[in-house]
């Protein structure tokens, strides 16, 4: 039996990594195997993460949930283990994030090339697919150097439209879609998103600046309510941070139904001491302010936030509170209540739907309705596999996407073993 697996990223490496005594081919663009995975991380790869309680919160559907189920971070973990790569946790506001024990994303893709290479897996390098056809029960593969392969098998794991610079443009789609396969509209995804001020306020908050606060997304229309809590990095007219980067996959599917998307910036919670104290409430917000109005009498107005939030996110909210005093003396209860309101509830209008060029990974691909959620085997075509970000599955950060590729990679190695 000759298997083909067009796309040795993340997913391709691993399912070769984990079959053996099969004639196995990996065709790839690049001229070496999982550019994309060694760009995880930063360079460092987090893999997976221990805290996958509420897993409707992690993955877009039940199909992405069910994958998890049949190999999860555990079998991850044990995985690597055997094959070399030393695991560690990192802590991060009480998530426990798996990375290897060397912090390079390179001992992740020699532990597999390793195994890869102990399979006898032939692999193709520099090589584009030009067409592929189904002809009696097998896989015609037109390459560009004019070689034709056929195989019995075939996976595509050609990853999405991410890190186009890694040679990602999709293909997957365009080859499932001609076998006969329904494409989810390919869109970014965990990726930063261009805002305006609502209310048609005409302000641009200038320059860089970071700051902890809970960012929602209220969608009166379906009925649904996101939030997240962390660290937001304001960019001129971008906005990112990994709570933004969560929300934009929900956001972005908005987005491409041209609905302009409203989310609320809460910024009392960057007073916090840590994650587990409960969000300050509207009124604490206001007494602090109260007290430094008392404590501050002699100051400027424009320096009445002065050491509250960074000095770029205090020049907005005065303004979005119109206050024309000149003295902290002169501001009045309505004033406080003002800023306390731009403080609690700071909106942003995201209307501008994202590019490819900073997001990490492609929301949509091949219908996951038209795929076999226990052998990842097309309903369509027989002996057709999927594997990995090609598939309509997503995630949120923390390595939540890097165990999706491995987990469908790993429950088609188990049907090649078998």
């Amino acid at each position: 039996m000759r298997i083909g697996i067009i796309g040795g990223g993340a997913s391709g490496m691993m399912l070769a990594a984990q079959v053996n005594n099969k004639d196995i081919t990996i065709i790839e663009r690049n001229n070496k195997l999982g550019k994309k995975l060694l760009l995880t991380g930063n360079g460092k790869c987090n893999f997976t993460n221990l805290n996958f309680n509420d897993l409707n919160n992690k993955y877009n559907n039940d199909f992405a949930i069910n994958i998890y189920h049949q190999f999860d971070n555990i079998s991850f973990i044990d995985f690597f283990n055997n094959i070399g790569v030393v695991s560690k946790v990192e802590t991060h506001k009480g998530i426990n994030y798996i990375y290897p024990n060397s912090n390079k994303a390179s001992s992740v893709y020699y532990c597999l090339l390793d195994r890869i290479n102990n399979n006898g897996v032939d692999v193709i390098y520099n090589s584009l697919v030009k067409n592929v056809k189904y002809i009696d029960e097998k896989f015609c593969i037109a390459l560009d150097d004019d070689r034709n392969l056929v195989f019995d098998k075939l996976v595509l794991a050609t990853g999405g439209k991410s890190y186009g610079n890694t040679g990602s443009d999709g293909i997957g789609y365009s080859i499932a879609k001609k076998l006969g396969h329904t494409i989810i509209t390919p869109t970014p995804g965990l990726t930063s998103l261009k805002y305006n001020f609502s209310d048609n306020v005409e302000l641009k908050l200038n320059g860089k600046c970071r700051v902890n606060a809970k960012v929602s997304y209220n969608s009166y229309k379906d009925n649904v309510f996101f939030e997240e809590y962390g660290e937001i990095q304001f960019n001129d007219n971008t906005i990112s941070g990994i709570p933004i980067l969560n929300l934009s996959n929900k956001i972005t599917r908005k987005l491409i139904n041209s609905e302009a998307v409203h989310i609320t910036i809460d910024f009392s919670s960057s007073l916090l001491y840590n994650y587990e104290q409960q969000l300050i409430s509207k009124e604490i917000v206001k007494s602090t302010l109260n007290s430094r109005r008392q404590n501050t009498l002699y100051r400027n107005v424009r320096d009445f936030l002065c050491g509250y939030l960074p000095d770029e996110i205090n020049e907005v909210v005065l303004k979005l509170s119109n206050l024309k005093k000149i003295r902290v003396s002169e501001l009045t209860d309505d004033d406080i209540d003002k800023l306390t309101n731009h403080i609690v509830k700071f909106n942003l209008t995201i209307s501008e739907p994202p590019n490819f060029d900073n997001a990490q990974i492609t929301l949509g691909g091949v219908n996951t309705e038209e795929i076999d959620v226990n052998t990842l085997e097309s309903k369509i075509i027989k002996g057709l596999y999927f594997s990995g970000e090609v598939i309509d599955i997503d995630g949120i950060c923390g390595g939540y996407n890097l165990q999706l590729a491995y987990s469908t990679a790993s429950i088609i190695a188990k049907v090649f073993k078998e």
